[in-house]
């Protein structure tokens, strides 16, 4: 073996017994860190201070004892008014208490919106909504909902959304 013809699994295979094994889970290894990295890096950027919180009532706030749970990450097409949504828009999604960072969509669908329980009743309840708009402004909720249920790693979710109609400028 030499660096200009560098050994192929089946080289690795038949001189090293188990070489291939351990290549194999090497990637896997690389391939699970890269992803709790991204994971890690989007939920960084969700948190950034540009963000609008979601109101809530702190008296009846219960939060979520030990580490919070597992996000999941929802993508898909969306449509309004039964037409493949324009680029640029906010879409955002909500539990009672928790509420995702704003993703701005590209043409006919969206990524991006990352959402995890805060509280107990987020948990209790379990039902996520979806909106077109802003927090503060004009908001269209999608005639789709999400029922939460645990998941032991971040999940991506399709989804695609309908809204009735655009938000008031």
């Amino acid at each position: 073996m030499n660096a200009s013809n560098p050994p192929n699994l089946s080289t690795l295979n038949s001189q090293i017994p188990g070489a291939a094994a351990h290549l194999a889970s090497s990637k896997t290894r690389i391939r699970l860190i890269l992803t709790i990295a991204l994971v890690m890096v989007a939920a960084m950027l969700g948190c950034s201070a540009d963000g609008e919180p979601t109101p809530y009532d702190r008296e009846d706030f219960t939060p979520i004892a030990g580490p919070p749970p597992l996000p999941m990450i929802f993508e898909g097409k969306f449509t309004v008014a039964g037409e493949p949504g324009p680029a640029d828009q906010t879409i955002y999604a909500e539990f009672v208490h928790g509420g995702s960072p704003r993703s701005t969509t590209l043409e006919g669908e969206y990524i991006q919106v990352i959402l995890g329980p805060v509280s107990v009743d987020d948990i209790d309840l379990g039902v996520i909504s979806f909106y077109l708009g802003t927090r503060a402004g004009d908001h269209v909720k999608a005639d789709q909902t999400w029922t939460w249920s645990q998941v032991n790693q971040p999940t991506n979710q399709v989804l695609d959304l309908s809204f009735p109609r655009f938000p008031e400028s």
